[in-house]
């Protein structure tokens, strides 16, 4: 009975100790936590996104337009306008004697400018050329000369009677520019000359001869007036700057005028010409032939004196 107690006691002893030893244990291992189901998040609307802003672009300026002469007119400064102005009295009083003259000159001149030495390295051999050696052709253009509009024939006007009719030089200047016109087709003709009659302000050189080649056959289309010239070197000046205008198809000039007057009026167009180019780099046209009327020589030519006044009103800054 004593050995049965004392298994007892040890069975209790060991039975308390294992209840002990898992209630220690159950204090020691953390709590599982229960979590419960919750439902998704509503979605928060999103604005559309801000377009990042187109970038500025700065337009780029055209270029600068380069100059087409290489070197680009500066204009006249006090000296080279008296060596310009010595070159043209030189040769007007000594014609080619003053050759030496004019070479000293233009070489000063192109050291002082070249683009104005080039332009009046061109209008004195010019100017002595025609003097020496212009073919003037009689009555009516030569063969040969363009066949299609780049072509003008300028028909050069006279003196009016007070009345306003024709003296019978330009008549006969007309019936020239007539035949030319016929033989060139498709040629325009540029009749020049302003108000000269002095009982009658409304009629023009101009004006009159466009109406005589119209009654004779020329259709009006083909007809440039300039009316307001009282010059030859305004003929030159005001025509030049038409055909420019309104005709720059137009690239060769045929003369039309007395025998006479012929030089004056190859060397003031060609001038006018080379001026343009002077300015702008493009020699606009040239002139390439003439008709006359034949004066019978009655009439002696304009002399490289009475030439100078109109060729430097054309290109003299200070006139």
């Amino acid at each position: 009975m004593k050995r049965f107690n004392i298994v007892l006691i040890i069975l209790l002893s060991l039975t308390l100790s294992g209840l002990l030893f898992l209630r220690w244990k159950a204090r020691e291992e953390p709590a599982v936590p229960v979590i419960a189901e919750t439902a998704p998040p509503t979605p928060v609307p999103t604005a559309a996104p801000t377009p990042a802003p187109a970038p500025v672009v700065t337009p780029t300026p055209p270029p600068t337009p380069v100059p087409t002469l290489f070197n680009p007119p500066q204009g006249y400064t006090e000296e080279s306008y008296n060596l310009v102005s010595d070159m043209v009295y030189a040769y007007a009083d000594r014609q080619d004697d003053a050759a030496e003259i004019i070479r000293d000159d233009l070489e000063q001149l192109n050291a002082l400018d070249p683009a104005l030495g080039a332009l009046w390295g061109k209008i004195m051999p010019l100017w002595s050329e025609i003097n020496r050696a212009l073919v003037i052709h009689d009555s009516v253009l030569p063969d040969g000369l363009p066949e299609d509009e780049s072509l003008c024939i300028v028909v050069l006007g006279f003196q009016l009677y007070p009345d306003g009719s024709m003296a019978e030089e330009l008549r006969g200047r007309c019936e020239t520019a007539l035949r030319c016109a016929e033989k060139y087709p498709k040629a325009l003709i540029a009749v020049t000359g302003g108000g000269t009659a002095w009982q009658n302000p409304n009629a023009t050189e101009a004006g009159v001869m466009a109406a005589w080649l119209t009654e004779h056959g020329v259709d009006a289309s083909r007809i440039l007036v300039e009316a307001e010239s009282r010059t030859t070197a305004d003929n030159a000046v005001f025509t030049s700057a038409l055909l420019r205008e309104r005709h720059p198809e137009v690239k060769s000039l045929a003369i039309v005028t007395s025998d006479y007057h012929m030089p004056l009026g190859v060397l003031l167009f060609q001038e006018e010409a080379l001026l343009a180019e002077y300015e702008t780099g493009t020699l606009p046209f040239s002139v390439v032939s003439n008709a006359a009327l034949d004066t019978g020589g009655r009439i002696s030519p304009d002399t490289p004196m009475m030439q100078r006044s109109y060729l430097w009103s054309i290109a003299d800054p200070k006139y």
